[in-house]
């Protein structure tokens, strides 16, 4: 089958891009003839303030991109086009070029884009699902992109427009979601359930990884609000016999870092940005991964790495978690944003050596049967074949 993988890239590198590398060395390597077009949100940010206010007033409707997919689909000629991010070089107009060439489109949804201004349903530092329920100019009132009202006014007017034409519906055959928990929003706003599947997330090549239990405890992630990393932190205080290590950068570094001097939490290392070789032994040393969100994620693909490592995990009870963390089973649940709660579940993980072995091997067992890549192929070509027929 020939396939091509679209996707914006974002300005900072994150799990989403990740993703869109995995799949299409997986499908490669499956034998399929995939290729990948990518464009990048620099070029948007590098462009001139006339061209980044024509964007805005097309309604997030790129002429350019229309014409440059539709010349790639013409050299190419897929069989199906799977898209990942579109915002905010390549635009919906991508879509309408697929259907002007009458090959099919499947999108891969990664946050809440298309419900929210800000994507995240989260604002000022809780859940908010105001947009769903009370409309989309709520963004507006509340500044939710970027803190400007007149550039959340421009991304309602975009979205609001897709809506209303039936973009999302007419022009996408099939969408795929990591999660039931973003499924079942998705469908509440207006998309028919039967255009959504659900796959996890890959970690490609899935062999599997060693694991030495190194004494400390891990959290990768942005150092942003939506993260919670300030809940862990509070929760470390009441933790002195283990380390924590923080891999990740993000807006809140400086502050977080500060918190932590000021409250002389000596067990808590900041790495900041890793990769590579670096991330395999942050991975393979732990004693298993926090993830200590306070918005709504949508699978965090770090959690499929952690238990590629046989690493258990530490979640909050938000979105998908509840999921694909099993209590006492694959790891442990905590009430979002209550730190008292995460000491306790940390305290258990750390005093329950024999329960928390038990449940590496839970861990290992899952991803054979859930995330393996054989299983996320399989997953993709049935949805590329439905599109096709």
């Amino acid at each position: 089958m020939r396939i091509l993988i679209v996707h914006n890239l974002y300005q900072q590198p994150g799990g989403e891009d990740a993703v869109v590398k995995n799949e299409f060395r997986l499908l490669k390597d499956f034998g399929e003839d995939v290729y990948l077009y990518e464009r990048s949100n620099l070029e948007f940010s590098e462009a001139s303030c006339f061209k980044k206010m024509k964007l805005l007033l097309d309604g997030g409707w790129s002429r350019d991109s229309y014409r440059d997919i539709r010349a790639v689909l013409k050299e190419i000629r897929p069989d199906v086009v799977h898209f990942h991010n579109i915002f905010y070089i390549l635009t919906p107009a991508v879509y309408q070029a697929c259907r002007d060439e009458n090959i099919p489109v499947v999108v891969s949804l990664h946050n809440f884009r298309l419900l929210c201004s800000n994507a995240l349903l989260f604002r000022d530092n809780k859940v908010c699902e105001e947009c769903i329920e009370r409309g989309l100019n709520r963004g507006i009132y509340h500044r939710c992109f970027k803190r400007s009202r007149l550039l959340t006014a421009a991304v309602v007017r975009m979205m609001k427009q897709y809506w209303q034409k039936g973009t999302w519906i007419n022009l996408v055959d099939h969408y795929i979601m990591a999660s039931e928990f973003g499924r079942q929003k998705h469908i509440a706003a207006g998309i028919p359930k039967e255009k959504i599947s659900i796959k996890p997330h890959v970690v490609y090549p899935d062999s599997p990884k060693s694991h030495q239990d190194r004494g400390y405890v891990l959290c990768v992630g942005r150092l942003s609000e939506e993260k919670g990393i300030r809940t862990l932190l509070e929760a470390w205080k009441e933790i002195d016999d283990c380390t924590l290590k923080i891999a990740g950068e993000g807006p809140l570094e400086a502050e977080l870092k500060l918190y932590v001097r000021n409250n002389n939490i000596v067990n808590v290392e900041f790495l900041g940005f890793i990769s590579g070789d670096q991330y395999h032994e942050c991975m393979q040393g732990a004693k298993f991964l926090i993830v200590p969100s306070v918005c709504y994620e949508n699978f965090p693909r770090m959690v499929v790495e952690a238990y590629s490592y046989g690493l258990p995990v530490v979640a909050s009870s938000l979105g998908s978690f509840p999921e694909i963390v099993e209590e006492k089973k694959t790891g442990l649940l905590f009430k979002s944003a209550n730190d008292h709660d995460l000491a306790e579940k940390i305290q258990w993980a750390l005093t329950h050596e024999v329960e928390l072995d038990s449940m590496r091997k839970n861990v290992r067992e899952q991803y054979k049967e859930k995330y393996s890549g054989r299983k996320n192929y399989e997953i993709l070509m049935d949805v590329y074949r439905r599109v096709i027929q």
